[in-house]
């Protein structure tokens, strides 16, 4: 939690919401992890009370768990939950990134092929890193879009899968997230030929092969020292 960045003094509740809302949507939180309020505030340079009212408003959004008052955890996503979020993005992201196609510029375009070799060049030395240039790319396409009310979705979409996309790539193998057949070249491809469609169904076969994590999370599942892991970050 070091990396969390001080905030005003200003506006505290609604712009510690957002830090936390960010760290979950660039996993650095873990999957299961307890997080302690007094310990949020310390490091974002603020009183509890906006922590807390940030915490509460995340839960209420399922981006975090309370079991107690003070028992505040990072969900644990399982298969079937991540199932549906891949469901949803597909058909958000597809639209976005057809529409984007339609709009790109060059100078966009530039700025999406950087992401994208910032992206290969972190998978083999910091897969988080790598993770968060994963991110970069799949926003940059909405942005690109213009669909502000799309992009509030996939947001809070991302904020559910941010943890545990964090740890699927710290664990998946170089060869499999850094080759050269990495689907994001096709929407590359597809956006440097303005074809909507094309685009749409290479951001489309992105996400479905993100449902690799769902395979992965069900052998978390069944394995007794991966439940053992998560367990003891519940109770830290």
């Amino acid at each position: 939690m070091s990396e969390l960045e001080q905030v005003e003094k200003e506006n505290l509740s609604a712009r510690v919401y957002g830090r936390l809302r960010r760290a979950l949507i660039d996993g650095q939180f873990e999957p299961g992890e307890r997080l302690r309020i007094s310990a949020l505030a310390s490091d974002l340079g603020t009183s509890i009370t906006p922590v807390r009212e940030a915490i509460f408003r995340l839960v209420s959004e399922q981006a975090l768990e309370m079991k107690a008052a003070t028992a505040i955890h990072v969900p644990v996503l399982d298969s079937t939950r991540l199932k549906e979020i891949q469901l949803i993005r597909m058909h958000l992201e597809g639209a976005a990134t057809e529409r984007a196609a339609e709009r790109i510029t060059d100078k966009q375009l530039k700025r999406l092929e950087a992401i994208q070799a910032d992206f290969i060049e972190a998978a083999a030395t910091s897969p988080k890193k790598a993770s968060l240039r994963n991110r970069d790319f799949h926003f940059a396409l909405i942005e690109i879009a213009d669909l502000p009310l799309v992009e509030s979705i996939v947001e809070k979409l991302w904020t559910l899968m941010g943890p545990v996309l964090s740890v699927f790539h710290t664990t998946m193998p170089v060869r499999q997230i850094a080759g050269k057949d990495h689907r994001h070249y096709e929407v590359l491809s597809a956006l440097r030929a303005r074809d909507p469609a094309a685009a749409r169904r290479a951001i489309q076969m992105d996400i479905q092969w993100g449902l690799e994590m769902a395979d992965w999370l069900d052998r978390q599942a069944s394995d007794p020292p991966a439940r053992r892991k998560l367990a003891s970050l519940k109770t830290d």
